[in-house]
């Protein structure tokens, strides 16, 4: 008898290993907006309708015969919402697989690892899309001399990895330019990201065209993520010719949500402004997502005031730590997430917001066979297939608010 791993085989040990439970707790790990967002896995269908009532009818005076004149209906209007696809591979050598075929826990360590490496790139893409508004625009270049990148904000370093292959665009969501960047340097401090314009791994230098303000995205997601809370809560005003999933949302913040600048204040009086005005227009946003910046801010400006809630799974195998503050509709409760730009909040009523998907967000894909490990046609390799078909949604975006910070 070989001791040839087949496909069925390595199928077979994958499945008893990656469980869904799996997959969610290495996708939630320190990705809290993922954890805490509502789901819905089974969102078939061409689109998803979300439907948003934001006007009641107007048929109304003291006078009878005015108030039946002047009737009309509740305005309506319905985002037809569409999944976004996305992927993230992970490639198993054969004969890395076949001299650890007899002993199915040395597959399963071998495999885990570039499995759980997969698994946690999509999710990290996911939960920094989230916060985006769809372009794929991750980051902004401050200044580019010789492949070295001075980013636009340095918070947003944690977006760029190693062997990232990235385009340029002049404007957030315009054709990107043709020449490509190799990231082959990171450095948090500084703020850097250096690129190679020849290949992975190879000589820092400066693609062709790319310039200062230019915005910085993947290869491949360019216009193609999914709508993120900057999306659907933009920071301005959409203009007249406004189309978001078939909604003109341009005649009334309530269908896109209730920016606030409180770049003037303090963090802690920023937030309970912006509560305020979402609480007049009858929300009650209980939770803020922030970027770990704007929390140390929080903090300090509380001092000894500070207050901590927790929040966990049902399981409590996923738990996060946060800030708890005094809103005009209740407590607030503030976590930080290595996702969202800094000196950008969003407070969020969340029962308002789905995560709709096909399956879960991320997980490892099936296809009609059953098998979740596919025999490579050009290698002596297998591949399994991480991703997720998915979007964001929100029924009553006039209850949340992005809020810009001063820090």
């Amino acid at each position: 008898m070989g001791a040839y791993l087949d496909l069925a085989a390595g199928n077979a040990a994958l499945k008893e290993h990656y469980d869904d439970q799996k997959v969610e707790n290495l996708a939630y790990d320190d990705n809290p907006s993922l954890a805490m967002i509502p789901k819905k896995p089974d969102a078939t269908g061409k689109y998803w309708p979300v439907p948003v009532v934001y006007e009641v009818s107007q048929g109304s005076s003291n006078n009878f015969a005015i108030a039946q004149a002047n009737q009309s209906p509740g305005l309506l209007a319905e985002f037809m919402v569409t999944l976004k696809k996305d992927y993230a591979i992970a490639t198993l050598d054969n004969q890395a697989m076949e001299a650890s075929a007899d002993n199915a826990g040395a597959f399963i360590d071998f495999s885990t690892l570039f499995v759980d490496l997969a698994i946690q790139s999509a999710a990290l893409r996911f939960s920094t899309a989230m916060f985006r508004g769809g372009t794929g625009s991750r980051g902004g270049i401050s200044a580019i001399n010789a492949g070295v990148i001075t980013l636009t904000n340095a918070a947003d370093t944690t977006q760029f990895g190693i062997n990232m292959v990235l385009q340029a665009s002049s404007t957030d969501g315009g054709a990107p330019r043709a020449a490509l960047g190799y990231v082959v340097a990171r450095n948090v401090m500084a703020g850097t990201i250096t690129v190679s314009n020849i290949a992975q791994q190879g000589p820092a230098g400066s693609p062709a065209l790319w310039a200062a303000n230019d915005f910085l995205l993947m290869q491949g997601d360019s216009n193609a993520s999914i709508s993120g809370f900057s999306a659907w809560l933009p920071a301005t005003a959409p203009g007249a010719f406004d189309n978001f999933y078939g909604v003109n949302r341009s005649v009334d913040s309530r269908l896109y949500g209730l920016a606030y600048n409180g770049v003037p204040q303090p963090v802690e009086e920023a937030i309970i402004d912006a509560a305020l005005l979402v609480r007049r227009e009858k929300g009650r946003p209980k939770h803020l997502i922030y970027n770990y910046g704007t929390e140390a801010a929080l903090l300090k400006a509380l001092g000894a005031r500070r207050e901590f809630v927790d929040w966990g799974s049902d399981d409590m195998e996923i738990s996060f730590r946060g800030v708890k503050l005094q809103g005009p509709a209740g407590p607030i409760e503030c976590f930080a997430d290595r996702n969202c730009p800094a000196a950008t909040g969003y407070l969020l009523q969340m029962p308002t917001w789905k995560c709709l998907s096909l399956g879960p967000v991320p997980k490892i894909f099936k296809y009609g066979d059953g098998l979740e490990m596919l025999r490579l046609a050009n290698a002596d390799a297998s591949e399994v297939r991480v991703g997720d078909y998915a979007n964001l949604s929100c029924n009553a975006p006039g209850w949340n608010s992005q809020i810009a910070f001063g820090v």
